[in-house]
């Protein structure tokens, strides 16, 4: 089992089912295929990563504009989600991340967008882990469809406001 440390849209529990279930996430065109076993996360918690910042950067398929990463920053944190996972379903969603099918791919990602696969620590003799960019991607602005998805997962796992998930999404670098 593996934690993952959900920090972008998969924030949102509904988008993140999509990857587990398969389907077409709202606001985009793009179907994802969902794991290889649909299994819903054995637990889900709030969480919030230490230095690592939230930014903003490269080119999303699926939504437009840039795409959520986390670099390092010391003192930073990045509010997330933790979804207690098998190998397998970590695996399948770091393939689903890059538009790569299932099983193609293993838990330390590879040469792709979203290639960097960092261990964060562990919690509960699991270790916690999390998709990522290379750290100098360079910047650019999200849409506002998936920027939804995102204020959506932070209403849920944080009980956020919309006054401070406007805050906290405008101070991340490559946000507009």
């Amino acid at each position: 089992m593996i934690w993952y440390a959900a920090y972008g849209s998969n924030l949102s529990s509904k988008r993140f089912a999509i990857y587990l279930h398969g389907g077409t996430p709202d606001g985009s065109t793009h179907h994802y295929p969902g794991c290889r076993d649909a299994s819903d996360p054995v637990d889900v918690r709030p969480f919030e990563i230490a230095d690592l910042e939230l930014a903003f950067g490269g080119m999303s398929q699926t939504w437009g504009g840039g795409v959520a990463f986390v670099r390092p920053a010391d003192g930073a944190r990045t509010k997330a989600r933790l979804y207690l996972v098998t190998d397998e379903q970590f695996a399948d969603v770091v393939a689903q991340e890059n538009w790569l099918d299932p099983g193609s791919v293993g838990i330390d990602g590879g040469d792709y967008m979203y290639g960097e696969v960092p261990i964060l620590g562990f919690l509960e003799g699991h270790e916690i882990r999390t998709i990522t960019q290379a750290p100098d991607t360079e910047l650019r602005p999200p849409s506002d469809r998936y920027l939804n998805h995102i204020a959506q997962g932070l209403r849920e796992a944080h009980g956020m406001p919309d006054e401070a998930i406007e805050t906290y999404l405008r101070n991340a670098p490559g946000s507009r």
